[in-house]
């Protein structure tokens, strides 16, 4: 027997599959469905696409987009081209979480303003913290400071409020000229009490008493009473 003799069988082919149409185009937006699609009109027909993972820009009706996908399948909006409204807000919307990583510096740059909002909560960590501003204004409802020290340089500082408490080992306060206007009762309670002046000092009342349980001395080159 010899080799030609042999019958080849060929073996069997797989299946063909035939690869999908692909489809790419310039739409309009015309609606915004509930489930987070969009429907678009090609020119030719209505279809409903999604926004590619790459296209955070939201879309609005009326914008003009690229849009990519399967003739029969799935599509996506990669681009906004143009938008229906040139001067409308610029939406950035993502599904998840997001974080922005520079290696260098960021720097963010609006000329009429910078919000920023959230319901929950806003941190801030860096090494160093610099905040300038012409004027400044803070509403805050409940306030908790830690600090290890705090330094201010201040012309004019105004306190408006209802009560002040202060929790200190010590006070020290140097200044050239201390004024208090109490409406009530001014009442200081302590273990010793020192008050010096270089030169007067004068305590005017209505009724004034000093009482001292053992002793009360005064010590002077004239003393006039009466």
């Amino acid at each position: 027997m010899h080799a030609h003799d042999l019958d080849h069988t060929a073996p069997p082919s797989a299946p063909l599959t035939l690869p999908v149409a692909p489809y790419q185009g310039l739409a309009t937006v015309v609606e915004r469905e509930p489930e987070g699609t969009w429907i678009v009109d090609d020119g030719r027909q209505l279809r409903q696409l999604r926004r590619a993972a790459s296209c955070p820009l939201e879309l609005a009706v009326g914008d003009r987009v690229w849009v990519v996908g399967e003739a029969a399948g799935k599509l996506y909006a990669i681009a906004v081209l143009e938008r229906a409204e040139p001067t409308a807000p610029t939406v950035l919307a993502f599904p998840g979480d997001v974080a922005i990583a520079a290696a260098g510096r960021l720097t963010l740059t609006a000329e009429d303003g910078l919000d920023l909002a959230t319901p929950a909560g806003a941190s801030v960590s860096a090494g160093e913290l610099h905040v300038t501003a012409r004027t400044g204004r803070a509403a805050i409802e409940e306030l908790s400071l830690f600090a290890r020290t705090v330094r201010a340089s201040l012309d004019k500082l105004t306190h408006v409020g209802r009560a002040l408490e202060l929790f200190v080992d010590c006070v020290t306060q140097r200044s050239e000229h201390s004024v208090r206007a109490i409406a009530g009762v001014d009442r200081t309670c302590a273990e010793t009490i020192d008050y010096r002046a270089e030169r007067s000092a004068h305590v005017r009342a209505e009724h004034a008493l000093v009482d001292g349980k053992e002793l009360v001395k005064l010590d002077g080159g004239q003393i006039h009473l009466g």
